[in-house]
């Protein structure tokens, strides 16, 4: 039952995001295909999780999973509901507890895709937040799962915090080569920041290249 609900919600998600939004997408081929694997994303929209989920065939709904804000999305029965059995969320605690990242490391012992945010709350549209530890510590956990950083340009201004209709602007992303992050706790940082510096370089110059073209 859960397989065909995450099915129809990937549907549904992919009408909202290509109908409604629209995106153009760099580097597709480095998206996973079978887990267990990680994507990593810039986070500063709800939408964001969705765009993700709706990068991958409908036929993956059911083997992947997105990390989220236990007290936000888990907090009454209809919420935990939809959030586990519908959208594939898994809940992280961001209270401590005896092991927070539990639920997400049962993803990628079971063999699936995991989407985590390593900022772990929204941010301003296009800015980079501080980087949270729960990478590094699946990293350290899981050191021959390779993780997809994924970097997202627009979700931000389409559907900012605290709005909860986006306006139809179009969304850029750019995918990069997975990679194996360091579990250094003074290089960890310093690395997933130059590495979405870079996807957002790449997009930028990719948006500059096309508006020159249509010059």
């Amino acid at each position: 039952m859960d397989a065909v609900c995450r099915k129809l919600f990937a549907v549904v998600v992919r009408i909202v995001t290509v109908f409604w939004l629209g995106y153009s997408l760099r580097g597709a081929e480095h998206l996973p295909r079978r887990g267990p694997a990680i994507v990593i994303a810039n986070h500063n929209s709800h939408l964001d999780a969705l765009i993700l989920f709706s990068l991958f065939p409908i036929r993956l709904a059911p083997s992947i999973s997105i990390a989220a804000a236990a007290d936000y999305f888990f907090s009454g029965r209809i919420h935990r509901f939809l959030a586990a059995h519908v959208a594939g969320l898994v809940p992280i605690s961001r209270r401590g507890g005896k092991d927070p990242l539990g639920p997400a490391a049962a993803v990628l012992h079971r063999g699936n895709i995991l989407i985590l945010f390593p900022e772990g709350t929204r941010g301003a549209p296009d800015v980079m937040g501080d980087i949270k530890p729960g990478l590094r510590h699946l990293a350290r956990r899981f050191p021959q799962v390779p993780v997809c950083p994924v970097y997202l340009h627009g979700p931000g201004r389409s559907l900012p915090r605290g709005s909860w209709i986006p306006v139809p602007l179009f969304i850029d992303i750019c995918v990069g080569a997975p990679f194996f992050p360091s579990t250094d706790k003074e290089v960890f940082p310093a690395q997933i920041r130059t590495l979405f510096d870079s996807l957002r370089a790449q997009t930028l110059a990719g948006l500059a290249a096309e508006q020159d073209d249509d010059a």
